[in-house]
């Protein structure tokens, strides 16, 4: 950067976090107490650590650490009662610390630590929580990334608190050979002492290993190398990483720089800086062009032989220290922080949005969780979405979060709310909009309402401001003027019904859950189309007439297509009965599978119409609607020895002529039962084939009682 800035990336590390606390220890897995934990926080805030007497010191990366809570009673029975041993039962869930962690937002694990008193574990949460606020680390140069490493490898200690040497390989060991890690490690005295692991050998067994190599003691004692961590400084880890792994490419541009000499003079830094390091559109008053004075300054900083700062010369390390530092970020680091205007109206921003936010694996047959929604939100997420549906078997009258259909489980809704107020401000205090994918019935409906204000409270905004009223030409209001408010974001009816159901709601204190059409629907056939594919969700039902899919299928004239049932509206004076409401989509959805089966012939075509049999009474799927279309005549009980004649259709629909037969039909939640059996019974096999007609079995459905 040509403009000096000092970039401080540190977070204030408590020295309660410092020093350390006796914690005991467990996870869900666990069976056991892991007691006199020694917990910590290194100065840099980079990693979260607990050292256990005579065992290998354990480091989690706080940039894996999602947060820290409270919690309640541990489920195994065997670590809840060493733990009401060790300490009250009754401060036992204030004075545990949840810490969740992973690498991403679904593969998330935990663990619990119980402090002795309540105070301390307010405290590491508290402290714990304020270090994961810092949202700077995440763009440190690549020196600080080396020196997260060298903290890693010092904490990392075994159980004699030494460095082993075969962590240190490993590390390096990322392409290149074994050999040449541990002659670099040799070069720069970092061998390491060895020490001498016994092992513990059956007796017989040993017999038999001597017998076999002729030496029992060899294979009884095995060797390790180990450091102190002392003698692992940084500049010798800085020194062991330039030696394993060079930059070329940058040799070679201080080559080129030096004109082939071993150090860059104060003028040739001072053409570099100001002809290929600096960006060409960047103001000279803002950011004035290097001089003298500042190179020196540089070179001062990054130069470590003092007889080349007093002659104003850049060794090559030092000019690697420099170009690895936070002056040539790729970043604007000064624009880390909040620097933006927040007082637009809100639709003039992008938003962080998350989209199935339930959902922690596959669309399908996948699983939904109420803690992702933590994770969201605490990774900076500013909307999310719910997608809402009614309850079923043993969450029946309840409104859950699932994914419809798709065979993926489900979360209670209120669940969800409960995670939501929690963590929705821990991390931003920028509004959170909840994006509501409603498919719950009214009562649920008033149950995620009710839900609402109870659990979110004041946190929830329930009515426009007064400085910003929803009119025409009012513009919505700022991201800082919603700080800390929670936002619904769903769809509404339209206004006539909305005013409709709202002073019922007033007037009668519920709403009509008779004028509903269910969300499931019923499946009729293998292939069967769902009634609500039949009609228009948005704008009321669409006619065969203005569906040019149907016309270009069936080739029927509009006037053989029978009329029906409307779709029943929300302000209707006259509400239909219940069981016309399931028979009305059933009939939809059959007609529409005929159609789509057979284009040369419409079932909607024929109703019943004329005499009917006394104990079927009225077959029609739809009595209320007149016919307006082709007929079948009246059927009547035949007399014994008498055939029942199949009337020949009309002469001015000559499709009705065409062979068809529909077949048998499965349906979901109905029972079939055959009117015309005794009438199909009756026709003789020669009459049948005589006529060569094929006569259309109408099977009609009523709904279970």
């Amino acid at each position: 950067m040509a403009k000096e800035f000092q970039f401080n990336w540190r977070p204030n590390v408590p020295s309660l976090l410092q020093h350390g606390s006796v914690f005991d220890r467990y996870d869900d897995e666990s069976t056991c107490l892991e007691t006199n934990a020694h917990v910590k926080v290194d100065e840099y805030g980079f990693f979260l650590y607990w050292l256990i007497e005579a065992r290998d010191a354990v480091v989690l990366d706080m940039g894996q650490v999602w947060e820290a809570r409270p919690s309640g009673l541990p489920k195994d029975g065997r670590v809840l009662f060493e733990l009401e041993q060790r300490g009250s039962r009754e401060t036992l869930e204030e004075r545990t610390i949840w810490i969740t962690h992973g690498q991403d937002l679904v593969n998330v694990q935990s663990f619990y630590l119980v402090a002795e008193t309540v105070e301390i574990a307010k405290a590491w949460r508290i402290g714990i929580n304020e270090i994961l606020k810092n949202c700077k680390i995440r763009h440190v140069c690549p020196t600080t990334n080396l020196l997260r490493y060298w903290k890693w490898l010092t904490l990392s200690v075994n159980d004699r608190r030494k460095i082993p040497i075969k962590l240190l390989v490993k590390t390096f060991a990322s392409g290149k050979p074994e050999k040449m890690v541990l002659k670099c490690l040799s070069d720069l005295g970092l061998c390491g002492d060895k020490y001498t692991v016994p092992r513990v050998m059956n007796r017989s067994m040993g017999k038999k290993i001597s017998s076999i190599y002729k030496c029992s003691s060899g294979r009884k004692k095995k060797e390790r190398e180990e450091l102190d961590v002392e003698i692992l400084t940084f500049e010798k880890f800085i020194r062991l990483y330039n030696k394993i792994c060079p930059r070329s490419e940058v040799q070679e541009l201080f080559v080129k720089l030096s004109g082939q000499k071993e150090y860059l003079t104060r003028d040739r830094l001072t053409n570099f800086l100001n002809e290929e390091q600096r960006d060409p559109r960047l103001n000279e008053i803002l950011f004035p062009f290097f001089d003298n004075t500042r190179t020196q300054v540089l070179i001062s900083k990054y130069e470590q032989d003092n007889n080349y700062i007093d002659n104003g010369k850049m060794s090559g390390d030092a000019f690697l220290r420099f170009l690895m530092s936070d002056e040539n970020s790729p970043v604007f680091l000064d624009r880390i922080d909040m620097h933006q205007d927040m007082d637009q109206p809100l639709c003039h921003y992008y938003i962080n949005s998350s989209h199935n936010t339930y959902l922690t694996g596959r669309q399908y047959g996948g699983k939904s969780s109420s803690e992702i929604y933590r994770q969201v939100l605490l990774s900076g997420c500013r909307c999310i979405e719910l997608d809402c549906w009614d309850g079923t078997g043993e969450n029946k009258g309840e409104p859950i979060i699932t994914h419809g259909k798709a065979m993926c489980t489900d979360v209670f809704f209120k669940d969800v709310l409960y995670q939501i107020r929690d963590t929705a401000f821990a991390r931003s205090d920028f509004p959170v909009i909840l994006s509501f994918e409603n498919h719950c019935s009214k009562s649920n409906q008033l149950k995620m309402a009710k839900y609402c204000v109870d659990i979110f409270g004041d946190m929830l905004l329930t009515k426009p401001l007064d400085d910003f009223p929803l009119e025409p030409g009012v513009p919505l209001p700022s991201p800082n003027r919603l700080r800390r408010k929670i936002l619904i974001k769903n769809k509404r009816l339209k206004p006539e019904i909305e005013k409709h159901q709202l002073d019922q709601f007033l007037r009668e204190g519920k709403l009509d859950e008779e004028d509903e059409i269910a969300e499931t629907p019923e499946v009729v056939g293998e292939d069967s189309v769902s009634p609500l594919d039949c009609c228009d969700e948005d704008d009321g039902d669409m006619s065969d007439e203005d569906d040019p899919s149907v016309q270009s299928s069936t080739n029927v004239s509009t006037s053989t297509i029978s009329c029906r049932a409307s779709r029943p509206s929300l302000d209707s004076p006259q509400p239909q009965p219940a069981a016309q409401q399931l028979l009305a989509p059933l009939d939809r959805a059959l007609s529409h599978k005929l159609v789509i089966r057979s284009p040369r012939f419409s079932l909607r075509a024929i109703s019943m119409k004329g005499r009917q049999s006394p104990l079927a009474g009225d077959q029609r799927a739809h009595p209320e609607v007149e016919p307006t279309a082709v007929t079948c005549p009246a059927i009547k009980p035949p007399t014994p020895g008498e055939a029942q004649p199949c009337k020949e259709p009309d002469e001015a629909h000559p499709e009705l002529k065409q062979n068809f037969i529909s077949k048998n039909l499965k349906s979901l939640g109905f029972t079939k039962k055959q009117r015309l059996a005794s009438v199909v019974s009756a026709l003789s096999i020669q009459e049948f084939h005589a006529n060569h007609r094929w006569f259309v079995w109408l099977t009609f459905y009523e709904s279970r009682p």
